[in-house]
């Protein structure tokens, strides 16, 4: 049974995640958390933190359709890795194509969603009743794909820690 994971994003730089088109990527934030455990059907929330100029906001939403390897993703979508070529990914990769990335038009959660808000850095799990009422609360609002651009132009660097 996949989990789902919110963290808070300390920068929104367009790398992690990667809206391009129809898919999202994510690879090269959470290197050794979410990245590693989010399986097929798992949701993956991007809240954004103090630096990214859109506190406790939505920056993004993802449902992972492919959970990968590195390896596998550039087989699998090999002109899509060629994003990747000069980047530095870890070494899974996660793929949407059921998303939404709002960057600087980021939204604010409802309020019966404001609880799952993780309010430092890391992450935790979120249960499968509260990411039904935030798709619900995002098919109202017809709010799917790359709706905005990157908040930050430069990431921070540091490491994070999940508490799933």
């Amino acid at each position: 049974m996949p989990k789902n994971y919110i963290y808070r994003m300390d920068h929104d730089t367009g790398f992690a995640p990667h809206a391009d088109k129809d898919l999202c990527f994510l690879s090269g934030c959470m290197k050794t958390t979410i990245e590693k455990w989010a399986k097929d059907g798992s949701w993956v929330i991007g809240i954004g933190g103090n630096n990214t100029g859109k506190p406790d906001k939505i920056i993004y939403a993802m449902e992972v359709k492919h959970a990968l390897t590195l390896k596998d993703f550039k087989v699998k979508y090999p002109s899509r890795s060629e994003y990747y070529k000069h980047k530095n990914p870890g070494p899974n990769v996660l793929v949407s194509n059921h998303y939404v990335y709002f960057g600087n038009q980021a939204i604010e959660l409802p309020k019966e969603l404001t609880g799952i808000i993780k309010k430092t850095q890391g992450c935790k799990c979120v249960s499968d009743e509260d990411i039904k009422k935030l798709e619900k609360h995002l098919n109202a609002k017809n709010t799917w794909g790359k709706i905005g651009k990157p908040n930050n132009p430069k990431p921070i660097s540091h490491t994070k820690k999940c508490s799933c």
